[in-house]
């Protein structure tokens, strides 16, 4: 599997668009809470300013997975690697680490210098912060694992496109919710009631990717803890699953 990450990252980093786009949101996660509206001048409206920018992150962190991932079923390179007698898992594993999690990384690192600027000007908060770094990560690491495992399931570039449309249907569908609900699950981060105690509410904020930035600013507990878990866990489960049964036909 070494080989396999390490043929992916070789063909990865010769690939001008995936330096520009991380660049492009590296500066969009690191330096825009600093500016209008968010003017973040401590840890703690830092964070809050980089959660709410996963609203627009969480869509381009996954298209850019998703677009990394698709580029080698466009080219036909991704056939060689069923055709050399991998096994499916291997090479499902080998995605994650050499696009999924590479690219959150970055990200999270650059989150991390920010978070280092702000506490420049004021430290106030950070014990809170530092204990929802766990959960930005693996956020992160949501965002960028389904779009990688979806391309791999369509084997296409057209994994990009159904990524957007996934994100556009849990904005439409949270909407539609919370007019029959009569709760705005969007304002989860003002209610607390609304994570931990709202059954309704645990489901959204487990299966949907676009729950995950109000997840993270809502008051820390075993509930929000788990909800971010389990909702990973099936993540990777669900489109690992299928990607491996795909595989494992080696339909090419």
């Amino acid at each position: 599997m070494t080989k396999l990450i390490r043929a992916e990252l070789y063909r990865t980093k010769r690939v001008n668009s995936f330096w520009i786009l991380t660049l492009f949101i590296v500066l969009y996660m690191s330096l825009v809470p600093f500016i209008e509206p968010y003017r973040a001048d401590s840890a703690e409206s830092f964070f809050s300013a980089s959660t709410s920018l996963l609203a627009i992150g969480s869509m381009l962190i996954s298209l850019m997975a998703s677009y990394i991932a698709g580029r080698g079923y466009h080219h036909r390179t991704c056939m060689y690697e069923v055709m050399a007698g991998n096994h499916p898992l291997r090479i499902i594993l080998s995605k994650l680490f050499s696009i999924a999690f590479p690219i959150s990384l970055l990200v999270y690192a650059a989150h991390w210098a920010g978070l280092g600027i702000a506490c420049t000007m004021s430290t106030d908060g950070i014990e809170d912060v530092l204990a929802r770094e766990p959960l930005f990560l693996l956020t992160l690491l949501r965002y960028t694992s389904f779009g990688v495992l979806l391309t791999m399931c369509v084997k296409s570039l057209l994994g990009t496109g159904l990524t957007y449309v996934r994100l556009l249907i849990e904005s439409i569908g949270l909407m539609i919710i919370s007019a029959i609900s009569g709760t705005d699950l969007t304002e989860g981060a003002f209610n607390a009631d609304l994570v931990v105690a709202n059954t309704t509410s645990k489901i959204v904020n487990t299966t949907f990717l676009t729950q995950q930035g109000i997840l993270l600013t809502s008051p820390m507990s075993s509930s929000v803890v788990l909800q971010s878990v389990i909702g990973f866990v099936i993540e990777l489960l669900l489109w690992g699953g299928i990607a491996w049964f795909l595989y494992s036909r080696k339909d090419y």
